[in-house]
C-alpha cells in the first residue's frame, strides 16, 4: 500500500477534475499546496491512524477539515503553535501546518518573474497533537522546518479507514477567507472510492478583474491604487 499526495496550486481554481470511479487501496492526501513536505520526526503518520473510520459523502459540498490561523511565527523546532482558536481540535489528531501566504512583495513597478523555488510559500509539515488550550496546539513532536507569523495555518488531517464519495457527493475546501482555508487533506487506510469529486475549484485566493492596459503602451508600470487582492 501507498500514500498518494496531490501536488496542486492554491488559485482561484485549485484543484480541478475528478480521480477515477474506483481506486486501489492506499492513503490518499488531497491537499491544494506548492512547496516542500517536512515531518515532525521520523515518518509515523503512514496511512494515517483510521481513527475516524469509514466515510462515506453522499451530499456535495462537504467540507471534512478544520482551520484555525497561526497567530506567531514558528521557528524550527518549536513543538507547538499558537493560533486563533483551538476549537475543532482534540488530543491525537493529526495537523498540518501549511504556510498559505507570506511571499515578500516585489518592487513596485518590477518586472522581474516571481520565484516561488525554496521560499516560505507552500511549506507544509505534518504533527500530531498531544494537548492543547484555547489558544495552542502541543505537538508530540518538535516542528522540523521555520513556519512565518503570517499567512499560516493550521489544519486538522481527518484519517480514515476508507472513504466513498458517491455520484451526488463531492469533498470540497472551505473558502480562502484571507486567512485559512483552500486546502483539502485527508488519510486513508483503504480504498477512496470516487464517484463524485473532491476539490479546491474556486476556494483558492480571491481573484481580481482583468483589463487590457495596451492602449498606454504599457508604461504605466506602477499600479495607481491599492486594494488588489493578496497573492502569494
Amino acid at each position: 500500500m501507498t500514500r498518494t499526495t496531490f501536488y496542486v496550486p492554491l488559485l482561484s481554481r485549485v484543484f480541478q477534475g475528478r480521480l477515477g470511479l474506483a481506486i486501489a487501496p492506499l492513503a490518499l492526501l488531497c491537499a491544494a499546496l506548492l512547496g516542500p513536505v517536512a515531518m515532525a520526526a521520523v515518518d509515523n503518520v503512514g496511512l494515517g491512524s483510521g481513527a475516524v473510520g469509514a466515510l462515506t459523502i453522499n451530499a456535495a459540498n462537504t467540507s471534512i477539515n478544520t482551520y484555525t490561523r497561526v497567530t506567531a511565527a514558528v521557528p524550527a523546532g518549536q513543538s507547538f503553535v499558537t493560533v486563533a482558536s483551538t476549537t475543532g481540535f482534540s488530543v491525537g489528531n493529526l495537523v498540518m501546518v501549511h504556510q498559505t501566504t507570506g511571499l515578500a512583495a516585489p518592487a513596485s513597478g518590477s518586472q522581474t518573474p516571481i520565484n516561488l523555488v525554496g521560499g516560505p510559500v507552500g511549506r507544509w509539515e505534518f504533527a500530531r497533537i498531544a494537548s492543547l488550550t484555547a489558544t495552542r496546539l502541543n505537538f508530540t513532536q518538535p516542528l522540523t522546518v521555520a513556519f512565518g507569523a503570517t499567512g499560516t495555518q493550521a489544519i486538522r488531517v481527518p484519517e480514515y479507514t476508507s472513504v466513498t464519495v458517491n455520484a451526488a457527493g463531492s469533498i470540497v475546501a472551505a473558502p480562502w477567507d484571507g486567512a485559512t482555508g483552500g486546502v483539502v487533506a485527508f488519510l486513508s487506510q483503504g480504498a477512496v472510492n470516487n464517484a463524485g469529486a473532491i476539490h479546491a475549484d474556486g476556494r483558492g485566493f480571491r481573484g481580481a478583474f482583468a483589463w487590457n492596459g495596451d492602449g498606454d503602451g504599457c508604461t504605466a508600470l506602477d499600479e495607481q491604487w491599492p486594494g488588489g487582492a493578496s497573492k502569494g
